[in-house]
């Protein structure tokens, strides 16, 4: 089921230099509305690391978001105001920390993902560990 939204590479829908918009769209329903402000942050977290970042969830429906084990009800996914990266080994994720620091003022980290979000709904220069 999960193959029915990927797009030919040709129609999808461009939103940044490196980052295209179904790349951030939640795998339950397709939809993709992310914040602006996070692709801006984002691409320039690309830019700065010189290297492609996986977004492992973006966008989430409710519905998908009560399907994740420990997710918050007031997820900043379901906002389109999160997203998590995938970060496998200590060194890239020192490396990513490092540059998100600057460009983020919330941070999870956790095995497997570091967890990027603009939402000021919520405290701010929190970085927490999952």
């Amino acid at each position: 089921m999960e193959d029915a939204y990927k797009v030919e590479p040709s129609v999808r829908e461009k939103l940044s230099e490196n980052f295209f918009k179904d790349e951030f769209s939640c795998p339950c329903c397709g939809v993709a509305d992310i914040d602006p402000r996070l692709v801006l942050k984002l691409q320039a977290l690309r830019s700065a690391l010189g290297r492609s970042l996986v977004i492992n969830s973006g966008y989430r429906c409710q519905k998908h978001n009560d399907k994740i084990p420990h997710s918050s009800k007031n997820s900043s996914h379901i906002k389109g105001f999160a997203v998590d990266v995938a970060c496998f080994n200590s060194p890239d994720r020192y490396e990513l920390i490092a540059l998100c620091v600057n460009l983020f003022s919330r941070i999870g980290v956790y095995s497997g993902w570091v967890h990027l979000d603009v939402d000021d709904t919520k405290p701010q220069n929190m970085m927490w560990l999952g």
